[in-house]
């Protein structure tokens, strides 16, 4: 647990923000909280009041305050849009709030608790309907018109060739050569020419719920940039769509998903084309940041295990004819 304190500073007691953050926020008497001990960036913890419970974010350290201000401006951009993500509350700073806790400074905002669990918590995989809504979801967030100031991702597929010349030495023999001739694969593909909009960029299993009324609610905008307009579904396609034991049922959800997205916003020939690729591509970024996560920094984490898995599986059912476009 002491990693998600190191993220953002801070050597005291979790009540001690907790109680300003009941305060600040007028959210009631404290009674509890809950570390929410998944990602790889920010901290986030459950609160507890009299009132309610909420969901805290503070923002990690190498944030800076413009980062943590575009963040919030996504988030109001995406419930105006009618985006399925959780109400935002107000303290007399705004959405977010910057306050001093024992010589840390923390930039933080309050958002709805979502009573539910998230996909990855589950240990499940969306079923037809569930599918289709977080696909329409997706089209939704990349209708949105807004163009935010572009943030360096490490994971972002768009940077599979800066992060394979930077990690690829520390992966085994093997891994180094199933990733090696994605590099052509990936100046081929000439993605800077493919259309663009407004993509969340990490519609995974640790960022969709679903509520106890079965409702799903798309969250964590963190890494959210101006990309090709088809990450947004390898993204979905290489993990929420993916079938570790089945390949046909991974085609299958695909399928589904690609008509489902194309009923909003209808894909061009060039992008049906990549997809294919661009999936591999998701697959091996799990693969390379996952394996620079343990090898690197120590990150023995389930969570990390986990991805690291699902890009080799992932990869290695990539390989075959999964995924053939769908017009």
């Amino acid at each position: 647990m002491k990693e998600f304190y190191k993220r953002i500073g801070f050597e005291g007691k979790l009540a001690d923000i907790s109680k300003v953050v009941c305060k600040e926020f007028n959210l009631g008497e404290y009674i509890s909280n809950k570390l929410i001990p998944v990602g790889y960036e920010d901290f986030n913890f459950v609160l507890e009041t009299n009132k309610c419970k909420y969901f805290v974010k503070i923002f990690s350290n190498f944030r800076t305050d413009n980062d943590c201000y575009r963040y919030i401006d996504i988030l109001l951009k995406a419930i105006e849009n009618k985006v399925s993500f959780p109400k935002l509350f107000k303290s007399e700073q705004g959405y977010l709030h910057i306050t001093k806790i024992t010589d840390s400074k923390l930039r933080l905002c309050v958002m709805q608790y979502i009573d539910g669990n998230t996909f990855f918590s589950l240990g499940k995989k969306p079923v037809l309907e569930e599918i289709k809504e977080i696909t329409r979801q997706a089209a939704l967030i990349n209708s949105i018109n807004i163009r935010p100031k572009f943030i360096y991702d490490s994971w972002a597929i768009v940077n599979f060739l800066k992060q394979f010349e930077k990690e690829g030495k520390f992966l085994s023999q093997e891994n180094f050569e199933l990733l090696n001739p994605l590099i052509e694969d990936f100046k081929e593909m000439k993605i800077e020419k493919l259309p663009h909009c407004f993509v969340h960029g990490d519609i995974i299993s640790t960022n969709v719920m679903k509520d106890k009324n079965n409702k799903i609610w798309i969250i964590d905008f963190a890494v959210s940039n101006y990309y090709p307009r088809i990450q947004e579904l390898a993204i979905i396609a290489c993990n929420l769509l993916f079938d570790e034991k089945d390949k046909k049922k991974s085609e299958s959800n695909f399928k589904i998903a690609l008509k489902e997205y194309q009923k909003i916003i209808k894909l061009n020939s060039r992008e049906l084309e990549a997809l294919p690729t661009y999936i591999k591509l998701a697959h091996a970024m799990h693969i390379l940041q996952a394996n620079y996560e343990k090898v690197v920094k120590g990150n023995e984490s389930k969570e990390n295990e986990y991805w690291l898995n699902q890009g080799k599986i992932g990869f290695a059912q990539s390989q075959t004819k999964a995924f053939k476009k769908t017009a």
